[in-house]
């Protein structure tokens, strides 16, 4: 199977550039608080209900379940691309008008996915971004083409559940 996938992917990733920034980033203005919208991303099991199946295949909660150092062991399904991390809640500052949260996916392969959250007059603003390194060539092309564009959907996705757990909509 693997002399398959190569010789599918290869002339595509020989062919043009990829863009300037394998990051995902979302943003919207949702009408729920940064502290609530911040005490669903804090709460894992709470957050799990909020991952669409078809982004994540699974979500296993560790110990501690919530607040700072929480943890997790989560599996990404997006296009071809399936990748089975360590998450850690690794950073929670939260107060009335701002919250930062970080998922910490800690390995060789790893990334942070950063929720800021930023009241202003019409309800806050969330931003995501995950940071990525893009693979290496010659899966490259792949990410941009098929990856990338799933993963931002589904980030998106992930946002507006958030928001609607949090009593707000997006």
């Amino acid at each position: 199977m693997r002399p398959m996938l190569l010789s599918l992917l290869l002339p595509a990733a020989l062919a043009a550039d990829p863009p300037s920034s394998a990051d995902i980033v979302s943003e919207r203005v949702v009408s729920a608080s940064p502290e609530a919208l911040a005490a669903v991303l804090l709460d894992l099991p709470r957050y799990a209900t909020a991952l669409p199946p078809a982004c994540v295949g699974r979500l296993t909660i560790g110990t501690p379940q919530s607040g700072l150092g929480a943890r997790a062991r989560i599996r990404y399904d997006m296009a071809a691309m399936h990748r089975n991390l360590d998450m850690t809640v690794s950073r929670a500052e939260v107060s009335a008008t701002r919250a930062i949260v970080d998922f910490d996916h800690a390995s060789d392969r790893g990334f942070i996915t950063r929720w800021f959250l930023e009241s202003q007059a019409d309800g806050t603003h969330v931003k995501v971004t995950t940071a990525i390194n893009p693979p290496p060539w010659p899966f490259t092309k792949y990410y941009f083409d098929a990856v990338k564009p799933e993963w931002d959907t589904c980030q998106g996705q992930i946002v507006e559940n958030v928001a609607k757990l949090a009593g707000g909509g997006a």
